[in-house]
């Protein structure tokens, strides 16, 4: 028996390719990437699953392949170790033409970098081995098209690196008053004006423990339309201080501030698990992050399940040791014994019109690009037909996602059945009251799941986001309820007597390993009071400490790289004049609406 390892196949989820491939004999002891260069002096591991005699599952993630870092530019052969012996890999010849469709583009960067993943064989008749080879490049921008907007362009090129230098040096003020008993802590978002969700669960949880006396909290919450020089100032401060930073959205300026060298930096993500592609899950898609990412930058990220580290780790391009599943600690309060009927007396009070009758939540998440287009298509709605079909004992409550600040056109004739709450400060506590949710792609499935009520997806356009946003998983399998593609399918699910919930159980079971109030605890005394202890990665004999101990020069190496690509050839600033910021900016929209 010929003992060669053979490529059978070659397939894409996302960023994480596999390999499917045959050695027969005794079982390999493990798989590496490795230079045709100098092959077998440097090997780059891969993880690896056999799956039957003499056959095996290779998966590499090539945005998170070398640690925090895509797989490096280069020409790599595919070998197996065994019994002190590599193994290079072939592909069958007469499929080589298969090759080019296996191939990937990944562009990101406003379309001005790429990064590729190609294949072939190499050019050695005797021994025509399977090559991988994969590059990062970038364009020029391209000049502006006149003096004066040159002249702007590098004007706001410079007072950009200005503004970067100075919050530097702010933090570096601070750095040098951080405590060494690690008694500093920042709550802090750009996302939000004030302490909402798992940041204000964590904080009042500490309150209630009295680790006040033990820690010196500081915050700073800015939205877009909030910031300021001198809140930035103030954000660089706090940050320098801070022995530990908690967050809970996309945090841009980590990628100037912070150093999880030093410091612990805890990302308490804001939204359970939902369909849509977040963060690196996205990478060479619109929106897409560059290689480098204020998401790379994390100590740790929290999750609600062991089956979502690796849905967590993929999206932040970050290890899975790294995530832990704490549970979400807003699920406390949400929990809380008697919570629901505190809501509910008071929701009663306020709509008067809602009191004693079913209640169905309408809270689906915008559409456009981010805050600054977000909007619904109420034309697709006949508001008349829904009043009709609630009847007299049904109120529909209206909840938009808070990008949306216009009012939901109801005619003001049908109000007494058709409610905008938009007032209401908690979506959660909607969540409490509401007999049935009614919604399309929103994470806001992951807390009423755990109320064990019907939920109805109202998917209108659902080839078109899933084709413009992508889905981290498929929509129609796992969608917990059932799904309306047009507004009469929508109506005829609302008459329905009874909705199965045999769906939400099941997404229950594999999002949740914990049902409980105790979330801001378990983050409060692994995170916070101590530092996990983490296994090993699959991917590479890597410890978590060379993890955490990575120079953070090789950080600016590649964004300058990334600046550079957006710049012109010359060094003239980008044509628009946007540079980084624009960019950082563009890309928060998208982070944060998730």
């Amino acid at each position: 028996m010929s003992e060669e390892l053979t490529i059978a196949d070659i397939d894409w989820e996302r960023v994480n390719l596999r390999f499917t491939v045959t050695l027969p004999g005794e079982a390999a002891e493990a798989f590496y990437l490795t230079s045709n260069a100098r092959p077998g002096e440097n090997l780059l591991p891969i993880a690896f699953e056999q799956v039957g005699d003499g056959r095996y599952v290779l998966t590499i993630n090539v945005t998170q392949f070398n640690r925090r870092a895509q797989v490096p530019n280069g020409t790599y052969y595919l070998v197996a170790l065994r019994r002190g012996h590599l193994f290079p890999g072939n592909f069958p010849l007469d499929r080589i033409a298969e090759l080019e469709d296996c191939s990937r583009a990944f562009v990101y960067n406003k379309n001005r970098s790429a990064y590729t993943v190609t294949f072939g064989v190499s050019d050695d008749e005797g021994a025509p081995y399977f090559l991988m080879r994969t590059y990062s490049f970038g364009r020029s921008a391209g000049k502006p098209s006149s003096r004066i907007k040159r002249i702007k362009s590098k004007a706001r090129g410079k007072w950009t690196k200005a503004k970067r230098k100075a919050l530097r040096a702010v933090f570096a003020a601070g750095a040098k008053r951080r405590p060494v008993d690690g008694s500093n802590i920042l709550f802090a978002s750009e996302a939000r004006p004030n302490m909402q969700g798992n940041l204000k669960a964590v904080h009042d949880r500490m309150l209630e423990r009295g680790l006040d006396s033990q820690f010196n909290f500081g915050y700073s919450f800015r939205t877009g339309r909030t910031s300021s020089r001198q809140n930035a100032l103030n954000l660089a401060w706090q940050m320098g201080k801070a022995n530990t930073i908690l967050i809970d959205d996309y945090f841009a300026v980590l990628k100037d501030l912070g150093d999880r060298n030093q410091q612990k930096i805890v990302q308490l993500w804001h939204a359970g698990s939902g369909f849509k592609s977040v963060g690196y899950s996205r990478f060479g898609q619109y929106g897409s992050p560059n290689l480098r990412n204020a998401h790379r930058l994390y100590s740790y990220a929290i999750c609600g399940s062991q089956h979502l580290r690796d849905v967590y780790s993929e999206a932040f391009g970050i290890e899975r040791e790294s995530v832990l599943a704490t549970g979400l600690p807003r699920i406390d309060g949400f929990l809380r014994e008697g919570r629901a009927e505190e809501v509910a007396s008071e929701f009663e009070r306020d709509f008067p019109a809602a009191a004693g009758k079913r209640k169905i939540l309408w809270a689906p998440t915008f559409r456009g690009r981010g805050s600054g287009d977000a909007h619904y298509d109420y034309d697709i709605l006949d508001f008349q037909a829904l009043y009709d079909a609630c009847g007299e004992d049904t109120v529909v409550m209206f909840r938009q996602h808070h990008f949306i600040p216009d009012p939901v056109p109801i005619p003001d004739e049908l109000t007494d059945r058709l409610i905008d709450v938009a007032s209401c400060p908690d979506t959660n506590d909607l969540l409490l009251i509401s007999d049935v949710l009614i919604t399309d792609y929103s994470s806001v499935i992951y807390e009423y799941s755990l109320l064990e009520r019907p939920m109805i997806f109202f998917a209108y356009d659902l080839e078109t986001y899933s084709a413009t946003r992508g889905m981290h998983r498929d929509y129609e399998e796992t969608a917990p309820g059932p799904i309306a593609t047009s507004f009469d399918e929508l109506i005829a699910l609302i008459r329905e007597p009874a909705l199965s919930v045999e769906k939400t159980n099941e997404f229950v079971r594999e999002n949740f390993d914990y049902v409980d109030t105790n979330n801001s605890d378990r983050v409060i005394d692994m995170l916070v009071l101590s530092t996990p202890t983490t296994e090993s990665g699959p991917e590479a004999p890597i410890s978590f400490e060379d993890l955490a101990n990575r120079d953070r020069d090789e950080i600016a190496a590649s964004d300058q790289y990334e600046e550079e690509a957006a710049n012109s050839t010359d060094g003239e600033p980008a044509a628009d004049g946007s540079e980084d910021e624009n960019e950082e900016n563009e890309e928060n929209e998208w982070q944060t609406s998730q």
